[in-house]
């Protein structure tokens, strides 16, 4: 079964409400259609936020038409691409994608909500609509030091001592001495865990904050080799990582040798093309039993039509053959800009 044809079309769907006055991006992604001599095409999705993969069409055409699908190593190719070649594969051989990967180890896979920073306020509004629509965990982005403390307790009060705050101050909170000092102003309250709290250049600084709280520390990581010397140094409690399928592995094997979970952000503000690809790669992963950073969800439509279902927070991991969504051509043509 050989490779025909590549086909693009770059989609820009705006933010939720909140996301948009707060946040501001635009953040493109561009759909891709892999074609086969058999008839059958799979569909992946590439991040245009800095660069379009439409600009490297012609170096694909050279690297991928007339290769057989069956021939390539899958999982070593770009995430974009093998998405596109997993779905192909499932449909060709009956099987869902994630059986082409790995053993299922879980029915179901959670998502996060996720949110920018944004007053507190406005934070526990969304707090509440994210938990009315049966989110569990929630990201946040705590990028106000000053603010963090009242952002938390609004957020409880609104959504209750169950509901779980994943903060991410992208090192916002700069330094050991005020990030424990901001750890402890939350005690008492649910933090999954504090991601990136403060700037990582010293790992000690990050040993002592762990020796200090009680809070799970997390840093986000895109190589092993990070992963490894991290837990090795006994720097982190957890990690947030991504890639392609060999990499998401090769972290997973790392976790469990370490006898710690994970999660994943493989693509974040894809569509549900995305989204469903990490969903089958996260489903054959045992130490990745944290909610997923995948987000299709905070867009004002994620392009499936309705067939990517997220339920009590979890979409249910598709037993169809290939990657079991449906994109809605007219949602597409809708939010297409290339």
């Amino acid at each position: 079964m050989k490779i025909t044809g590549f086909e693009f079309k770059t989609v820009c769907v705006p933010f939720t409400w909140a996301i948009q006055e707060y946040w501001g991006w635009t953040y493109p992604t561009t759909l891709i259609w892999i074609h086969t001599d058999a008839g059958i095409t799979g569909v992946g999705e590439s991040n245009s936020l800095r660069s379009n993969i439409t600009d490297r069409k012609e170096e694909l055409e050279n690297t991928y038409v007339g290769k057989d699908v069956f021939t390539l190593d899958i999982a070593q190719q770009p995430f974009d691409i093998q998405c596109a070649l997993y779905d192909i594969a499932g449909q060709a051989l009956g099987v869902p994608v994630h059986a082409l990967i790995g053993r299922k180890v879980r029915e179901s896979v959670e998502l996060a909500f996720w949110s920018p920073p944004m007053p507190p306020v406005e934070m526990a509004r969304e707090a509440q609509r994210a938990k009315e629509l049966g989110f569990r965990v929630h990201k946040i982005k705590a990028h106000r030091p000053s603010d963090t403390y009242e952002l938390v307790k609004l957020i409880t009060e609104a959504c209750g001592p169950d509901y779980l705050l994943r903060l991410d101050p992208n090192t916002h909170f700069h330094d050991l001495p005020t990030a424990i000092r901001i750890a402890r102003s939350l005690e008492g309250f649910n933090i999954e865990v504090y991601e990136d709290p403060f700037r990582f250049e010293d790992m000690s600084d990050y040993r002592q904050f762990r020796a200090k709280i009680d809070v799970p520390v997390a840093r986000h990581l895109g190589s092993p080799r990070d992963v490894f010397l991290w837990l090795k140094n006994e720097a982190m409690d957890t990690f947030n990582c991504g890639g392609n399928v060999e990499a998401m592995r090769t972290f997973d094997a790392i976790a469990r040798g370490a006898g710690v979970p994970m999660w994943g952000q493989m693509f974040a503000f894809g569509s549900c093309i995305a989204g469903m690809f990490a969903v089958h790669i996260a489903a054959t992963l045992p130490a990745c039993t944290m909610a997923l950073d995948e987000l299709p969800h905070i867009r004002v439509d994620d392009l499936s039509g309705g067939s990517f279902v997220i339920e009590k927070g979890a979409v249910k991991v598709p037993d169809a053959p290939g990657l079991g969504v449906q994109l809605d051509m007219h949602a597409v043509e809708k939010y297409r800009i290339r």
